[in-house]
């Protein structure tokens, strides 16, 4: 790995780009941002000794994220892979079937095409609920181990609660092992949710230019504008899909077999999305729920501007939403996967997210019969 910048040029770059949006760095921000320094600082001290990996976890909204994107700012591009973990899965399984049915030694293969010419790994959002997804995690894990490239990553979630449900908890036991002997774990804590702050119109960016508001708010496309999507299962029918916005409702996203990777494929296609029709969750199947937080996941992680057409607040759509039934009942409050106001961290982030939005009121001209 080239040199990183010297510790003092990696945290000014972080606090200067804090500067520029207006914000100052509460005192939990702070420690974190140390241990960002120190860890870039470590970075290609040595090739015999390779840099302990860096797993920063805690609440929703507590700046995770905003400050590792802003460590990598920081550091010179070359080598630096930025994953979401949807991204990261879809980039995964492509791979794994691009001829077909996965050929011996596939998954190694595949693991190695993601990890070429990587020098330091960047996995934002770090969770396990399927056991698939966690085998597959375990393997990345160990590889990078074995050709010591540095990991660098974000979770609601401390180690031991990664892959919660009791069922299926030690598959990933070995995992939790080595993130904890190799990686530095640090706990970013506070008591405020920054997404929940308002902030003025001029500074919002990506998922946050969406809205929510009730339906009237926007003219309704024509019935000859819709438009079949290819997805992962069934067919998807959108209600307008044309060169500047996808509009279709939460039944064809997410009552319909679909898949994180339809969700990045199409945010990759458009970049203004209108959903309509966001019901109560508690409403909808296990599968549906969890298919709209990925959804969110997506959205908010490529900044697709999106407007959410609902009778509900984002707060009445979320309210109750449970644990999923796979995760049982164990003692431990980080390992039920509970986060602030007993929220499944899942559904908290999704809240927090949500509250980016703008919240435009209908004028009675243009409110629904």
């Amino acid at each position: 790995m080239s040199p990183s910048p010297a510790a003092p040029d990696i945290r000014a770059s972080i606090e200067s780009a804090a500067h520029a949006t207006g914000h100052t760095l509460d005192e939990h921000q702070l420690q974190a941002l140390q241990v960002l320094t120190d860890f870039g600082a470590a970075l290609g001290e040595t090739a015999d000794a390779p840099a302990r990996g860096l797993y920063l976890w805690g609440t929703v909204g507590r700046g995770k994220t905003w400050l590792a994107d802003a460590f990598v700012a920081a550091l010179p591009a070359k080598g630096i892979r930025r994953l979401h973990f949807h991204s990261f899965y879809r980039e995964l399984h492509a791979d794994l079937y691009r001829d077909g049915r996965p050929r011996a030694g596939a998954i190694d293969s595949a693991i190695d095409a993601l990890l070429d010419d990587v020098t330091l790994l960047y996995f934002d959002e770090f969770h396990l609920h399927d056991a698939g997804d966690a085998t597959l995690a375990l393997r990345v894990l160990r590889r990078i181990t074995e050709r010591g490239i540095p990991l660098l990553a974000t979770s609601n979630y401390p180690p031991s609660g990664l892959l919660p449900a009791p069922l299926f908890h030690h598959l990933f036991e070995p995992g939790i092992r080595l993130i904890e002997s190799s990686m530095q774990v640090v706990s970013l804590d506070g008591t405020t949710d920054y997404r929940r702050r308002e902030r003025p119109e001029e500074r919002r960016q990506g998922f946050a230019r969406g809205s929510w508001g009730p339906p009237g708010l926007l003219a309704e496309p024509a019935a000859e504008e819709a438009r079949e999507l290819r997805s992962s299962g069934q067919g998807v029918t959108a209600r307008r899909a044309d060169d500047s916005e996808l509009w279709i409702t939460f039944a064809e996203l997410c009552e319909r077999p679909t898949s994180p990777g339809d969700y990045l494929e199409w945010a990759e296609r458009w970049s203004t999305w209108i959903v309509e029709g966001v019901p109560r969750l508690t409403t909808c199947s296990p599968q549906a729920r969890q298919r709209f937080l990925n959804l969110i996941d997506v959205l908010n992680d490529r900044g697709v501007a999106t407007s959410f057409l609902s009778k509900l607040s984002p707060e009445e759509v979320l309210e109750g939403t449970p644990v999923p039934a796979e995760r049982g009942a164990v003692a431990d409050r980080e390992e039920l996967g509970l986060g602030v106001d007993g929220l499944p961290i899942d559904v908290a982030r999704t809240a927090s997210r949500l509250a980016l939005l703008r919240r435009p009121v209908a004028s009675a001209a243009h409110m629904p019969d």
